[in-house]
């Protein structure tokens, strides 16, 4: 376990940006020959709790979610995971808590209001 992670645990959430399966850096303009799930599990195995998974390729788009993305995480995954990148309408986020998501950032959705946060709210509660 990470010092940090050993001292500060659940307060700690690592964001992961995602695009092609690989890891973004020096602010989404390079991908890293990281993959991202390999990242994901090492991250998890060393003790991280919750990670927020940002498909960039979707980020702010409003084109809809990676849900493959968000499906191979969670299948291969334990931890508190929380999906982030072109959540566009209710029905994503109703997906999402089915496939056992833990969150979803839905900023730009909110924005422009093709998400009613109060509506959100409940379609993301889980049945």
């Amino acid at each position: 376990m990470s010092e940090a992670v050993r001292l500060f645990g659940d307060a700690i959430a690592v964001s992961v940006d995602i695009k092609n399966g690989f890891i973004a850096i020096k602010g989404w303009t390079e991908l890293s020959d990281s993959d991202a799930l390999v990242f994901c599990q090492i991250a998890e195995d060393i003790g991280v709790t919750t990670l927020i998974c940002t498909d960039i390729s979707e980020d702010g788009l409003l084109n809809g979610t990676n849900m493959e993305l968000y499906r191979e995480l969670r299948s291969k995954l334990s931890i508190d995971l929380i999906a982030s990148g072109g959540i566009t309408t209710i029905e994503e986020i109703t997906i999402l808590s089915e496939l056992g998501m833990d969150g979803a950032i839905v900023g730009k959705s909110i924005y422009t209001g093709n998400i009613k946060l109060s509506e959100a709210i409940v379609a993301a509660e889980p049945d």
